[in-house]
C-alpha cells in the first residue's frame, strides 16, 4: 500500500515539479489578529436585542484547513484563532472550550500550539492574563474521539476572552468540520479550506441562514514531503511539492443567537455548519482513486465487530422461551408480538441511545438492563431464535440530527433498533426500550429521516410514524338556575399522544399524573380524577374527572359560559411571529373537543357563536367549530384541528401559525345565556 502510493507521489512531483509560473492571486487577509485587542473593542454593543442571548458573543471565530506532506504521507492541519466578550456571568461557561479530536488503533490527533489570553478593562487600560496550557483536561469520549477541555483566567463580567490552537491529523479523511452559528451571537465567523489538487473532497452544508461570502478560488501550493528508506524506493529524501490547490471560504456575520423553537430536532440540523468527505485522489492527472467512503464496507465491519454483529451469534439467553413461542404462534405476526413482549418484560432500557453494546446479551439479560443496543440486538436475536427473518436497523435520534445518506459514517447513527420481514408486511419495524411499545411502532425520538438495514443490502427505510397524535376531548355539562356550572369530562389519548402519557405515567406514577392533570383548570374546580385502560395499549388512554365553576352572581340575568376550557384545548405552540426553520412535529397531530350542555328551564341561548371552517394549502390540515341547538334546552360546541403533516416547510409556517391563532380565539369565546 505505502509503496503503491510513494510511486504515486513520485508521478506526481514529476507534474507539479513541471507547471508553469502561477498567475498573481488576490491575498485575502485574516479577519483576527491574536493579542490585537484596543479598548475600543469593549464598547461596541452586542449584535442581538434580547437580553437573553448577550450573556456572552463571538466577536470573531476563524478556522482554517490545510494539507502538508509529511514523512510518507500527508496530514491535515487545522488551525483556530476565537475572540468572545463575556457580557454577564451567565456567560462564564463560554470560557471553557472543548476541542475534540479523532483517535483509532492507537494513533490520535495532536493538539499544539495552544495560547489564550482573558482581556479586561482596568482605568482606561486593557490589562492580560494568560492562559497555562497546562494541565488541559482530557476525557475519552467514545472509542474514536477524545475532548480536551481548557478554561481562560480571571473571566469576569466584559472580559474578552481569546484563544489559538493547532489540530495535526493523520487521518486525511478527516477534514474538520465547521460550525458558524451558536446559542450566542457571532459578529464574524469564517472558515477557509485549502485542498491541493491531487485530493477530491465532498462538502456539505447544513442550516438555513444566508452565507455573507460563499466563494472557491485558485491559490498556490507548496508543501514539503519526506520519502523514508523504508518504501524500498532508495535512499531517504526531502521533495518540495509546488503547485495549485482550491481554497474554499464561507463567512457570516452578524449571526443571531439561535434560538430552540417548538417541534424542531437537534439544534445542528438546523445551525449553518459545513462537512467533508474525502472523495479521491489523483497524484498524475490520469489515475482518479475513489475514496469515498461504502456503506457496505461499513456493514462488513459491523458484522465482525463483537459488540455488534458477532453478538447476535452468540448463545441465546432467550432461546428456550423463543423456541416455545415458535410452538405456540404459528402466525409470524402473532409470534414477532409474543417475542417482543418477552423481551419489555426481560430487559429495561437505561436511557443512553447506543448502536454496540455495553456487555454481552446474556450479561444484559441477568441484569434486565442495558443501553439500546443492548436491548434491541437481544430483541432481533430471540426473533430469530423464534424462526423470524430479524435484521438491527441503525438510525439516529431526533436530539443526534438527520444522517446524510451520501456519507458513510458510523457516527451519524446513535441508535439501533429492529427490522422484521414478515409474510405481506415487508417492513415492520419494532424496539424493545419501551415495555408497552406495540408491533410495528418506533418510538417517537427515532421518527427522524431514514434507518438503514445493518446487512449487506444495506437498505435505507423511511422512518415514518405508524398512528398519529390524537387527542379527545368530551365534556356533558349542566347549568344550575344558580349560574354553576358543572359536569363530567373525559380527556382520550390515541396513538403517539397514548404513548407519551403512558410513558409520563411509568416514569413518575399515577398520581403524580393524575395531579398534573388537575393543575391545568385555573378558575375551574376538578376531582374524582381516575384514569381508564392504562394497561391496554391499542386503546386510548383516558382520563375520567368532574369538574365544577362556580358562579359568584347567581342572580344575574347573563351567564358567560367559558364551555372549551373544560376540555384542555389544543396547545398554541407557534408565537413567533416568523421562523427560518422547518417545524417537525414527527407525525400528523389531531384534536378534537365535543362539549354539550343542558340548560335549566327558563334560560335560553343569547346568541350561538358562529361556526368557522379554514383549511390549510396543500392539504396541510384544517380547523372546524362548529356551535348547534341540539334541542331548546340542549348546545353542542364540537371542534377539530387537524395538522395532516409530519413536516412543515418555513414558507408554509404562516399559514400553520395563522390557523393555531384563529383557533385559539373561537377557543376563547364565551357562550352567552340569560333567563327568560
Amino acid at each position: 500500500m505505502l509503496l503503491s502510493f510513494t510511486r504515486h507521489l513520485q508521478a506526481l512531483l514529476a507534474c507539479l515539479l513541471l507547471t508553469g509560473p502561477l498567475t498573481a492571486q488576490k491575498i485575502i487577509n485574516p479577519p483576527i489578529k491574536f493579542g490585537n485587542v484596543a479598548p475600543a473593542d469593549f464598547a461596541n454593543q452586542p449584535v442581538a436585542t434580547d437580553t437573553a442571548a448577550v450573556e456572552a458573543e463571538f466577536l470573531c471565530d476563524f478556522g482554517t484547513s490545510k494539507i502538508i506532506g509529511s514523512q510518507n504521507h500527508f496530514q491535515v492541519v487545522f488551525e483556530r484563532t476565537a475572540r468572545l466578550r463575556i457580557n454577564r456571568k451567565s456567560g462564564y461557561d463560554w470560557a471553557t472550550v472543548q476541542v475534540p479530536l479523532y483517535t483509532k488503533d492507537g494513533s490520535a490527533e495532536r493538539l499544539s500550539n495552544l495560547k489564550g489570553c482573558t482581556y479586561n478593562l482596568q482605568d482606561g487600560r486593557v490589562a492580560q492574563t494568560k492562559l497555562n496550557a497546562e494541565p488541559l483536561f482530557k476525557e475519552k469520549v467514545d472509542k474514536n474521539h477524545l475532548q480536551v477541555s481548557f478554561t481562560m483566567p480571571d473571566v469576569r463580567e466584559n472580559s474578552i476572552v481569546e484563544f489559538s490552537y493547532t489540530i495535526t491529523s493523520d487521518f486525511i479523511f478527516n477534514l474538520q468540520d465547521w460550525q458558524f452559528e451558536h446559542s450566542i451571537p457571532v459578529r464574524w465567523s469564517e472558515y477557509r479550506a485549502t485542498i491541493p489538487q491531487f485530493y477530491r473532497y465532498k462538502s456539505v452544508t447544513r442550516g438555513y441562514l444566508p452565507f455573507a461570502v460563499q466563494e472557491t478560488i485558485t491559490v498556490p501550493y507548496s508543501t514539503n514531503y519526506n520519502m523514508s528508506a523504508e518504501t524500498g524506493l532508495g535512499p531517504s529524501k526531502d521533495a518540495h511539492i509546488s503547485g495549485q490547490a482550491l481554497q474554499l471560504r464561507w463567512v457570516m456575520k452578524n449571526v443571531p443567537a439561535f434560538r430552540s423553537e417548538p417541534f424542531m430536532t437537534t439544534p445542528h440540523d438546523y445551525m449553518r455548519s459545513v462537512h467533508f468527505e474525502l472523495a479521491g485522489s489523483d497524484f498524475t492527472g490520469t489515475d482518479y482513486h475513489d475514496l469515498t467512503g461504502k456503506w457496505e464496507t461499513l456493514w462488513k465491519t459491523l458484522r465482525e465487530d463483537e459488540e455488534f454483529g458477532k453478538a447476535l451469534t452468540s448463545p441465546a439467553p432467550l432461546a428456550a422461551q423463543a423456541k416455545a413461542l415458535q410452538v405456540k404462534y404459528p402466525d409470524p405476526t402473532a409470534r414477532a408480538a409474543a417475542v417482543l413482549a418477552l423481551v419489555q418484560r426481560s430487559v429495561q432500557y437505561n436511557g443512553q441511545p447506543r448502536i454496540f453494546l455495553s456487555q454481552p446479551l446474556r450479561r444484559t439479560f441477568e441484569k434486565h438492563l442495558g443501553n439500546a443496543a443492548d436491548v434491541n440486538l437481544l430483541l432481533v436475536q430471540t426473533l430469530r431464535e423464534a424462526g423470524l427473518q430479524a435484521t438491527p436497523l441503525l438510525l439516529s435520534t431526533r436530539d443526534h440530527g438527520q444522517v446524510q445518506t451520501t456519507m458513510p459514517v458510523i457516527s451519524q447513527f446513535n441508535y439501533v433498533a429492529a427490522h422484521l420481514a414478515l409474510p405481506n408486511q415487508p417492513d415492520v419495524l419494532l424496539d424493545a426500550t419501551e415495555p408497552q411499545l406495540p408491533l410495528g411502532f418506533l418510538p417517537e425520538r427515532c421518527l427522524n429521516g431514514q434507518g438503514c438495514l445493518a446487512d449487506t443490502e444495506g437498505r435505507w427505510l423511511p422512518l415514518k410514524p405508524t398512528a398519529n397524535h390524537v387527542q379527545y376531548r368530551t365534556a356533558k355539562l349542566h347549568l344550575s338556575p344558580q349560574g354553576l356550572l358543572e359536569g363530567s369530562v373525559k380527556l382520550e389519548y390515541g396513538g403517539y399522544a397514548g404513548l407519551e402519557a403512558r410513558r409520563q405515567i411509568r416514569e413518575s406514577s399515577t398520581g403524580d399524573y393524575l395531579g398534573r392533570i388537575s393543575h391545568r383548570w385555573n378558575d375551574w374546580q376538578p376531582t374524582a380524577l381516575k384514569l381508564v385502560a392504562l394497561d391496554s395499549v391499542r386503546k386510548p388512554l383516558a382520563v375520567e374527572l368532574n369538574l365544577s365553576l362556580p358562579n359568584d352572581n347567581p342572580d344575574a340575568a347573563l351567564f358567560y359560559l367559558p364551555l372549551l376550557k373544560a376540555v384542555d384545548l389544543a396547545p398554541h405552540p407557534f408565537q413567533s411571529e416568523n421562523r427560518v426553520y422547518p417545524v417537525n412535529l414527527g407525525m400528523p397531530h389531531e384534536y378534537t373537543s365535543l362539549v354539550t350542555l343542558t340548560l335549566p328551564p327558563n334560560f335560553t341561548v343569547q346568541e350561538l357563536p358562529a361556526n368557522l371552517m379554514l383549511a390549510l394549502p396543500n392539504g396541510g390540515g384544517r380547523f372546524s367549530y362548529q356551535a348547534s341547538l341540539v334541542t331548546p334546552e340542549t348546545i353542542q360546541i364540537s371542534t377539530r384541528l387537524q395538522l395532516s403533516k409530519s413536516d412543515y416547510s418555513p414558507e408554509e409556517y404562516a399559514g400553520l401559525r395563522e390557523i393555531h391563532q384563529r383557533a385559539a380565539s373561537k377557543y376563547a369565546e364565551m357562550l352567552v345565556v340569560r333567563r327568560k
